[in-house]
């Protein structure tokens, strides 16, 4: 009996569509995202194979979680179709074997499910043959067919998975006999997910995630997170101990879960219980004939409508899905608010705009879920209860009838957005945080939320009036609302106007509010309101009403329900409708234009192809700079004049200037030696001819007025650095490129090959040959200019501050305007930043330095902490590298549209999000602020009087120098074990980054402008540097380096004059950490494997057992054995925390297992290989092992 249940369910699926679509729909997925470079699913990114075994199991995990909607249809029907159709009771009559009914309709269904997933694999194998063959991507990004990554992703994901799945639907569907219950159980599968992928977020929770995560991505991916390029194109994930242990927990919990409902199953059919009947009391009633009122006026519509309202919102608010979709999305914001970390494991402020950021990521998916599903429960629940002909045949307004389902829907959504809202509220008051924006919130529901909700419904409502099937029109409005997106994106399309309930973005700042995009949003709400609303009238027109309900009678009775009002209304919605059409039309494609990307790549290939002839044509470059800025923060706009002295540095005559001007800034030219000779309007190069031309060593003098002024509203985001409170723009957004820029040219190694360009090397090769002419440029200021003098003068509104690098030697007011006057204390990069906004400042002074923080007045928690930092990292790198050549150093904030800190001279600029709001209550937590802030002082010294040649090593010279010294003021104030705590982040970063290199990995003194090796690594190598040949030692160097080439005319310096400055000083025995860590890419290996303790007269001794191996790697992450014979840490910690580090010794290992002894009159709980965590080691958790005490 067994087989003929399971062969019935499985041929069964297999005469119908569901199955073929379903895997019709998964192929054509895959398919897009494997022959073409505009459907990004599984990361094949750089040079990751888009058919590599990493892709094949991302698109599988990605796609099996998703797998949860097929595994609802095959279950829910497995479980239900009998009970459906009645047949139950006849079938049930007969003698059927209750294990082989139930186990065969679920293995059935099991098997069913994972079919649809199977087109992962046919997608990717069309998609790699179809893609090349057309053109639509490079052949050279495939690789060999991954047969085994099919089978492996099978097996390990898709099965299980579904197993998972099915084992609670199905159990749901057979316990409470209905298709509502197993859909909330798909919900609630998938909400389990996300809540155990947020604890995903920080380094601690990583372990904790991989085991909670019911479909297994947490744990593949910490398997696989430091894979490099070529093992993500070759190796399967092993069965590791953290994946076979996530596969066998819950696989074993389904097996318990489907065990449970077996035992819960059972033939009977299930009738309410009747409740005792109670005696009635005949009683003599009167009855009065009602008056009937034949007369039907607009307060009878209204009767009407408040009734139907009242209906449909009851049924909603109590139907179990609701509920259980309430319930689900609280669950999930708590989870985020509790456990979501930002970064090095801390936590900001419950600042308001961070709850509504979180119940915006939450309660998007619930909010979709409720208007899809009940934009057709409202409407086919009638009819499926036959009560349709009864309420069909009542005097009714169909039009009011469609309206009273989409405000209930709405209504609804209200109800659970305001609860997550309440609920959001009470997580800040139960954090102490008072400050909270009520504002904010409803503001936030009415611009961006209510819109939205509306449109949605509205469209997902006609969507079912339109079909007239129900589950048919679920589907039709899951494709229209995702599936438009994948559809907008492999077509290019950017438009607003086309994609469903679409506006520009809207980032709501404490210091800018809802900022410069909101004329546009409501411009665009209306058009999206207004759309839906017509489609509400046109939908009430098509209502089917009665049992005729074929398309063609529908169409036939639109003429019916048409009468003159009707028509006026159609009329009037529709005039509007296009008005505001026209009127966006108007400001998004003439006030203001956009591009999509393949216009931009088309631009910068034309550029490359028409301009290239001019790169390495001599220009001059800027000596003397004086900006004067005016802002009007009201209106958007900036007008500057710049008045420029230019030198001719070269050794030849300079007849022509060539400049590239940004088309959203006017630009105008004032050369008195010169004429436009050339323009080329639509990449933005021109060309000036000098009348005379520039000899070598002559100057010039020009004036360059450029002005941004905002006209109307964007398709997308209007800036976000010339706004109403916290303008941020720099020199290079005033200034155009002086000369050819490579840094316009397409990057992409495909890209280039689409548009016919030759290789191109991501930044210019290293050398030896100080006089090369590529170290006459340094790589900041892109070749516009050496060391320059710079004053500033800026005015903005009077309700606000203007600052500019600098010391002030001016202020005034003038005409209802604040003037300010700097002036850059010394000479200095041409790099220049121009912030206002309304701020509170506070003050300190240090050794005739004025320290200052600029900042909002409700951002003042971490203002002391910032003024320390300044304090701490000045007196450091004084004494340390030499003088301070400012007379002021400034912190700025700025609004969170960017999150990142930037040095300028003296000044900087520091972003709202990252370190004003992070809650550093806990001393035992990471000081970001610290980092940061220390990171940002230090390029006064790395980048500001030192500056690198633009070539390989250049930012290694800066961005690693600038990182180990802010890490070396952090050691100031923390131990050991603090520090190792904080350098694991930045281990995360350079090994996740080189998992993701899109080009080649560079040792570090070739590193390429690669943050996570010029951040990550080359912070880990300076610091284990400092450990092994002493922190003095180091400084010295630097220091001297630094003497040699501060504020030094070209050349400029080069990383090996810093290695051979290094190599000099470092002991002849550990001249291999030079090469090893700056010129080879190395990583090691190392593993504790035994840990004993002997005790013999109070003094312990520690027998331990090592294994050891050294790899060097090549750019694609291909690692060979390298030769062992270096120095290590081994330690003893006195605690199982591993907080208490309480004996480090350093050894020499030449072979790859060693036995080592410590006497120690310490006990000690656990021993450790490089307990400082400072070698770059992929596996570390194996470096520390419990200690056996031993008689």
């Amino acid at each position: 009996m067994f087989a003929e249940f399971f062969k019935k369910e499985v041929v069964s699926a297999f005469k119908q569509p569901m199955i073929y679509i379903f895997l019709f729909v998964v192929t054509l997925l895959c398919f897009g995202a494997t022959a073409s470079d505009k459907v990004m699913i599984g990361g094949a990114i750089g040079n990751i194979h888009s058919n590599s075994p990493t892709v094949v199991i991302n698109f599988t995990l990605i796609l099996s979680i998703f797998g949860i909607l097929f595994a609802t249809a095959f279950f829910n029907n497995a479980a239900l179709r009998d009970f459906n159709s009645g047949f139950n009771e006849i079938m049930f009559s007969a003698p059927i074997n209750k294990r082989d009914y139930f186990f065969g309709r679920f293995l059935g269904a099991l098997l069913l499910s994972t079919v649809p997933l199977l087109g992962v694999a046919l997608g990717i194998l069309l998609g790699s043959i179809i893609g090349p063959i057309f053109d639509w991507t490079d052949p050279e990004k495939f690789g060999p067919t991954p047969w085994l990554a099919f089978l492996w992703s099978y097996f390990v994901i898709i099965l299980p998975n579904m197993l998972i799945s099915g084992a609670i639907i199905f159990g749901l569907s057979t316990q409470f006999r209905s298709t509502t219950i197993s859909f909330v159980g798909a919900v609630i599968i998938f909400v389990g997910y996300i809540i155990g992928t947020t604890y995903s977020s920080d380094l601690e929770n990583e372990q904790l995630a991989a085991l909670i995560d019911i479909f297994g991505l947490s744990a593949i991916n910490l398997e696989t997170k430091y894979y490099t390029p070529v093992e993500k194109n070759t190796l399967i994930p092993a069965i590791t101990s953290i994946i076979s242990l996530n596969r066998i927990i819950w696989v074993g919990i389904s097996f318990s879960i489907i065990g449970l409902f077996y035992k819960l199953f059972s033939f009977e059919v299930r009738k309410k219980i009747k409740k005792e009947k109670v005696a009635v009391v005949e009683k003599k009633i009167d009855f009065i004939k009602p008056k009937l009122n034949h007369q039907f006026t607009s307060k009878t519509d209204w009767v009407q409508f408040i009734s139907f309202l009242k209906i449909n919102f009851k049924n909603i608010m109590k139907s179990n899905t609701f509920k259980i979709l309430l319930i689900c999305s609280l669950i999930m914001i708590l989870a985020d608010l509790l456990e979501g970390y930002e970064y090095y494991g801390l936590q900001s402020y419950p600042v308001t705009y961070k709850i509504l950021d979180s119940i915006g990521n939450n309660s998007g998916l619930f909010i979709t879920i409720i208007i899809i599903f009940y934009s057709g429960e409202l409407i086919w629940q009638s009819r499926e209860t036959n009560i349709n002909e009864v309420i069909d045949s009542t005097p009714h307004s169909s039009f009011l009838s469609l309206l009273a389902n989409i405000i209930a829907i709405v209504g609804s959504i209200c109800i659970l957005y305001f609860i997550n809202c309440f609920i959001g509220i009470l997580y800040q008051l139960g954090n102490g945080f008072t400050n909270i924006k009520l504002d904010v919130y409803f503001i936030d529901f009415i611009l961006l939320k209510l819109p939205e909700m509306i449109t949605l419904t509205l469209v997902c409502t006609f969507i079912h009036v339109l079909i007239n099937h129900k589950y048919i029109g679920y589907g039709a409005s899951v494709l229209l609302l995702i599936g438009s997106n994948i559809i907008f994106s492999i077509m290019d399309i950017q438009s607003n106007m086309l994609k469903i309930a679409s506006a520009p973005y809207i980032m709501y700042s404490d210091m800018n509010g809802f900022g410069p995009n909101v004329d546009a949003v409501i411009w665009f709400n209306m058009y999206w309101v207004f759309f839906g609303i017509l489609l509400l009238l046109l939908g009430s027109l098509m209502w089917t009403r009665g049992t005729s309900n074929s398309f063609k009678y529908r169409l036939k009775n639109i003429s019916n329900n048409l009468d003159t009002s009707y028509i006026g209304a159609l009329g009037l919605v529709g005039l509007i409708w296009i008005g505001l059409a026209g009127n966006i039309y108007y400001n998004t494609k003439v006030l203001n234009s956009y591009k999509s990307s393949d216009e931009n790549y088309e631009q910068q290939a034309e550029y490359e192809k028409k301009y290239k002839k001019y790169e390495g044509v001599a220009q001059p470059v800027l000596t003397d700079i004086h900006h004067n800025i005016s802002i009007y923060p009201k209106e958007g706009n900036v007008y500057t004049v710049n008045n420029l002295t230019l030198k001719n540095k070269s050794k030849e005559a300079i007849d022509s200037l060539f400049f590239v001007v940004d088309e959203k800034w006017k630009v105008e030219f004032l050369i008195s030696n010169a004429e436009e000779s050339f323009f080329d309007e639509e990449i933005g190069f021109k060309k000036f001819a000098l009348k005379k031309p520039l000899m070598p060593g002559d100057t010039l003098k020009m004036t360059i007025k450029s002005n941004f002024i905002q006209e109307g509203f964007q398709n997308g985001s209007a800036s976000t650095k010339v706004v109403e409170n916290g303008t941020f723009i720099n020199n290079f957004d005033i200034l155009p490129v002086f000369g050819y820029s490579n840094y316009f040219e397409i990057s992409d190694k495909y890209k280039r090959r689409e548009y016919n360009l030759p290789p191109r090397d991501r930044t210019p090769k290293l050398t030896e040959d100080n006089n090369h002419d590529l170290c006459f440029k340094n790589y900041l200021s892109r070749g516009n200019a050496d060391w320059v003098n710079i004053t500033t003068t800026i005015s903005t509104s009077e309700d606000q501050i203007a600052i500019a690098p600098g010391s002030l030697t001016r202020k005034w007011k003038q005409n209802g305007r604040n003037y300010y006057n700097y002036e850059v204390d010394h000479i200095s990069q041409a790099f220049a930043s121009f912030v206002s906004a309304r701020f509170e400042i506070a003050k300190k002074e240090w050794n005739g330095i004025d320290l200052e923080v600029y900042y909002i007045k409700e951002h003042e928690v971490n203002v002391p902490k910032m003024l320390s930092a300044m304090e701490r990292s000045l007196k450091y790198y004084t004494e340390n590298f030499g003088p301070y050549y400012h007379n002021q150093a400034r912190i700025i904030e700025f609004p969170r549209y960017a999150t990142f800190a930037q040095a300028f001279p003296g000044t900087m600029p520091y972003s709202e999000a990252f370190g004003f709001i992070t809650n550093l209550e806990d001393e035992e937590e990471n000081n970001i602020i610290d980092a940061v802030i220390a990171h940002e002082m230090a390029h006064q010294w790395w980048a500001h009087q030192e500056i690198s040649a633009d070539m390989q090593g250049s930012t290694m010279l800066t961005e690693s120098f600038a990182e180990y010294s802010a890490l070396m003021v952090m050691k100031q104030n923390n131990d050991d074990v603090k520090m190792k705590n904080f350098l694991k982040y930045n281990m995360n970063r350079y090994l996740r980054g080189r998992s993701v290199e899109q080009e080649k990995e560079m040792p570090l003194y070739k590193v390429e402008n690669q943050g996570y090796i010029h951040y990550g690594k080359g912070s880990l190598i300076m610091y284990a540097l400092q450990d092994y040949i002493g922190e003095d030692s180091v400084n010295a160097t630097l220091k001297e380096f630094l003497t040699e080439f501060r504020y030094k005319e070209p050349p400029y310096p080069t990383s090996l004059d810093y290695l051979n400055l290094l190599e000099n000083k470092v002991p002849d025995s550990l001249n291999y950490l030079v090469n090893d860590w700056f010129k080879e890419i190395t990583l090691y290996d190392y593993r504790l494997t035994n840990a004993e303790m002997f005790e013999e007269d109070s003094i312990f001794t520690y027998v331990i057992d090592i294994e050891a191996k050294k790899f060097h790697s090549d750019s694609l992450g291909n690692e060979k054995e390298a030769t062992l014979d270096d120095w290590v840490d081994v330690g003893l910690y006195a605690d199982a925390e591993e907080k208490d580090l309480i004996y480090v010794e350093r050894i020499k290992l030449d072979k790859n297992q060693t036995q080592i002894q410590i006497k120690s009159d310490k006990k000690a709980v656990k021993a450790s290989v490089d307990p400082k965590r400072i070698l770059i080691e992929r596996i570390y958790d194996d470096n520390t092992a419990k200690i056996n005490s031993k008689s």
